[in-house]
């Protein structure tokens, strides 16, 4: 039952938090978090220990500009800075530092202290202007008149191998343009309403953001976790913080799953000093499955001990919430994984009842059934779950859940399915 922790949320990736930071002026694009090497990752753990005063005494330039690097990446903005600008005080690539503690504001909201730091980097000599265009750390700045007039100032040498490519619009622009284009449309492409609400939100054209992400939620339903929070920062960066409060609570109990965004995400910090953010960062917590998943394989999951817990927190939590769908769907798993499989598929029709992940939650019901060699009811529920459109191809061929299945003709027609699905992508992606 791999789905039910691997596509907690369809739309995983939040847009509008990618992080850059500069290692080199000549780096054209730093790695993104995903993409950290195992060096990289053993560094940050390193630079998450306490520096002593003596060790800042100690310490050089590159060090500093390494930690602030670090720092940056894992979205450590404040923690960053201070790095950055101690590697300045003591004469280490000054204004590649200067640059990346200006985007180190412009992510944090403070665009007075970015503009200033990005000015002082040019003047400087940061050799990589034509950075400006295309940093999407500079994004929260692109709608200020200030940064305008900064870009009318550079000089931008760099050519691109495509000609036409340099003519294009600016990236506020082109946002803009591709959320009136949706509009006209009258588009009912949920996904694509997300990411164009997401870049918006990052460029701080708020009132299309928030039209966009709407849009978004609508057409997406119970997947649109992510464009919920996106709009909960919507909101909290236009100082509305009941409706930003408001889309956060429906983002947690959508799905959305990234608990540490609560704890470090600028885009909410003005969220954080009201007394009902505390409620939703502890629901966050309480209903992120993670915190009893472990590295193990799936099959060595299975553990009435382990997961009792589970059972027990979700349970107590559903007497005092009976509707939350996303409750019942935690318990439904925990239940699957105690092998309490008649319970589990209780606990599963009720998170379809709530319209929590109803496609996720029909298979894991043919599964429970699978595990219980009921195989027409299981087949029945994948019946169920392949006509309302879930993607049974990454999972119908490894999951052991279904092995008791594996014999019956009727499992061939299903593999067919996802075979044929695999295909299709296969073709989508050339």
């Amino acid at each position: 039952m791999k789905v039910s922790l691997n596509r907690l949320a369809s739309l995983a990736v939040v847009l509008c938090f990618s992080v850059t930071a500069y290692s080199r002026p000549d780096e054209p694009n730093a790695k993104r978090k995903s993409e950290k090497s195992k060096d990289e990752s053993v560094q940050n753990a390193k630079l998450s220990k306490v520096t002593t005063e003596d060790d800042k005494e100690t310490r050089d330039g590159e060090y500093w500009f390494s930690r602030g690097y670090a720092l940056h990446q894992s979205d450590q903005y404040v923690e960053a800075i201070e790095a950055f600008t101690h590697s300045i005080s003591l004469r280490y690539r000054q204004a590649t530092c200067m640059y990346n503690v200006a985007c180190g504001y412009a992510l944090l909201n403070d665009k007075d202290n970015a503009l200033f730091w990005l000015e002082r980097s040019l003047a400087v000599g940061f050799d990589r202007p034509d950075l400006l265009k295309d940093d999407s750390d500079l994004d929260p700045l692109r709608s200020d008149p200030r940064f305008k007039v900064i870009l009318q100032k550079v000089s931008f040498t760099k050519k691109s191998d495509n000609p036409s490519k340099d003519k294009t619009v600016s990236r506020l622009e082109e946002a803009i343009s591709n959320f009136e284009q949706l509009r006209r449309e009258s588009s009912r492409d949920g996904y694509e309403w997300y990411r164009v609400g997401s870049r918006l939100l990052r460029l701080r054209d708020f009132d299309r953001a928030a039209t966009a992400l709407a849009q978004a939620v609508e057409h997406l339903g119970y997947r649109g976790a992510s464009a919920m929070y996106n709009l909960a920062c919507t909101y909290a960066l236009k100082g509305d913080r009941a409706l930003g409060l408001e889309w956060l609570e429906k983002s947690i109990n959508a799905g959305f799953d990234e608990v540490d965004k609560l704890t470090h995400d600028p885009d909410i910090a003005s969220l954080r000093g009201e007394a009902r953010f505390k409620n939703i960062q502890e629901l966050s917590g309480l209903l992120s499955l993670s915190q009893f998943s472990g590295h193990e394989s799936e099959r060595s999951q299975y553990s009435k001990q382990r997961w009792a817990p589970a059972v027990q927190k979700y349970e107590s939590f559903l007497r005092n919430e009976p509707n939350n769908g996303r409750g019942w769907f935690n318990l439904g798993y925990a239940l699957h994984f105690s092998s309490e499989h008649t319970k589990a598929i209780e606990a599963f029709e009720r998170a379809i009842q709530f319209g929590y992940r109803p496609l996720t939650s029909m298979y894991n019901i043919a599964c429970a059934h699978a595990m219980m060699n009921h195989r027409d009811a299981a087949f029945d529920w994948l019946d169920k779950a392949v006509k309302a459109e879930f993607d049974i191809g990454g999972y119908i061929h490894g999951d052991e859940d279904l092995n008791n299945l594996r014999s019956d003709p009727r499992f061939k027609r299903f593999q067919k399915i996802a075979d044929d699905e695999h295909k299709d992508k296969d073709k989508s992606d050339k």
